[in-house]
C-alpha cells in the first residue's frame, strides 16, 4: 500500500494525475478529511452522547480537492449507489418486520443495514484512496505509486 503526505498549503498543486490509478486527468473531487484529538475517546466511559458532542466541537476538518479519473469516479459511484440500495431494502425490511411483528426479521434486518454500511465502506476503501488529518498534512494510503512520486516530486515530503 503506497503511502504519500500532502501539506495543506500546497494542497492546490497537486499534479493531474489521478491519485488511485496514476493516469492522467482533468477531474477533481473534493473530500473531507478529519483529525480527533484522543482525549475525546476518554467520554466513552460516560457514554456515547458525550462523546459524539465532545468529538463534533473537537474536530478539525480540511477539505482537500483530489485529482480522480472519470473510471474511478464511476467506480465510486456505482459502489455508493450499491451501499445505498441495499441500506434501503435492510430498512424496509426492518420496518416490514416491526409491522408484522417478526423479531427475528427485525434483528436480521439490522444486521443486514449493519453488514451493507461496512460492505460499502470496504468497497469504497478498494476504489479510492483513504487518508486522515495529521497537523499541517493530509496523509493518504492506497495511492497509486505514480502520482505519490509525483506528489514527493513537488512537495519534498517523504511518504511517512
Amino acid at each position: 500500500m503506497n503511502e504519500v503526505a500532502i501539506r495543506l498549503d500546497q494542497d492546490d498543486q497537486l499534479p493531474a494525475l489521478c491519485a488511485k490509478t496514476g493516469l492522467p486527468t482533468d477531474y477533481v473531487m473534493k473530500q473531507e478529511f478529519a483529525e480527533v484529538p484522543g482525549w475525546t475517546v476518554l467520554l466513552m466511559f460516560w457514554g456515547i452522547i458525550p462523546f459524539l458532542i465532545a468529538t463534533g466541537f473537537a474536530r478539525r476538518k480540511v477539505t482537500v480537492e483530489l485529482p480522480i479519473s472519470p473510471d474511478t469516479l464511476r467506480s465510486i459511484r456505482r459502489v455508493d449507489m450499491f451501499t445505498l440500495v441495499a441500506f434501503v431494502v435492510a430498512v424496509g425490511l426492518l420496518v416490514t418486520a416491526l409491522l408484522i411483528g417478526e423479531l427475528g426479521l427485525a434483528v436480521g434486518a439490522v444486521l443486514a443495514a449493519f453488514a451493507t454500511l461496512m460492505a460499502g465502506s470496504l468497497g469504497r476503501s478498494l476504489v479510492w484512496v483513504r487518508g486522515r488529518l495529521d497537523g499541517a498534512v493530509v496523509r493518504l494510503y492506497g495511492v497509486n505509486p505514480t502520482f505519490a512520486a509525483a506528489v514527493v516530486a513537488r512537495s519534498g515530503i517523504n511518504p511517512a
